[in-house]
């Protein structure tokens, strides 16, 4: 597979020292996240991507669009995570298939049974996140794997979603 998302930064003309620093870290977690999702996904998307101190964490928004905030958030497993929203997780269409705290979609479900080798296994949500595998939290991944399944995961959701 071969993904061509990319994203543009949004950068003060003659940024101070600090946002110099926030924008050399969100550069290193976009350009790694993108890279696993080129990788293992074959999504094309433009994401504009903007530094907004006011923001607590960081946030990504179906319009194709991330801020990052906080320094903490400035990270690769981050950006995936709020690239996952870009690419439709939390959005319109995303929402009607919680029901009762579980992703109904049949596809992703049947890709979560197959990573996992559970028959029974269910993918979790609430109107914006899905667990496991939604990398809502850095300390969820242990490793490549994890990275991987969540692009699997992603892929089959996108389907779930017509999209």
């Amino acid at each position: 597979m071969r993904g061509a998302i990319s994203y543009e930064l949004a950068r003060s003309a003659m940024p101070s020292a600090a946002e110099q620093a926030a924008y050399d870290k969100i550069s290193a977690a976009m350009d790694r996240a993108l890279e696993i999702y080129n990788c293992y996904t074959n999504f094309s998307l433009k994401i504009r991507v903007s530094y907004v101190p006011s923001v607590q964490t960081a946030d990504g928004n179906t319009n194709g669009s991330i801020r990052f905030g906080s320094s903490d958030s400035m990270n690769y497993i981050t950006a995936m995570h709020e690239t996952s929203h870009t690419l439709g997780v939390g959005g319109g269409k995303f929402q009607p298939l919680i029901v009762d705290g579980i992703f109904t979609g049949p596809q992703a479900t049947q890709e979560l049974r197959t990573l996992t080798g559970d028959p029974s296994a269910e993918l979790h949500g609430d109107n914006q996140h899905f667990w496991p595998y939604g990398l809502n939290y850095t300390s969820e991944v242990k490793g490549m794997e994890d990275l991987i399944r969540h692009c699997k995961i992603i892929i089959a959701m996108r389907k779930d979603l017509g999209l």
